[in-house]
């Protein structure tokens, strides 16, 4: 995965959880994509890097969970 992957997927997760504040779990990346789905069918101007966290396999999306819940 190359640095730009990485940085989209980043903002990705972080526009997931600014819209989910009151997560009270750790997601797991099928529940990252399912909201990302609801969230683009709720607004047509959802972040667009949401596209590629829908595209790309759940160990990516995991490893990007586990650097973000780091910070």
């Amino acid at each position: 995965m190359n640095s730009t992957t990485t940085e989209i997927l980043k903002d990705a997760i972080s526009a997931i959880y600014s819209t989910f504040p009151n997560l009270s779990y750790k997601p797991r990346p099928d529940d990252v994509k399912l909201l990302a789905a609801y969230m683009k069918s709720r607004d047509s101007d959802y972040p667009r890097s949401l596209d590629l966290l829908l595209t790309v396999n759940n160990r990516e999306v995991e490893l990007e969970l586990l650097k973000y819940r780091r910070n």
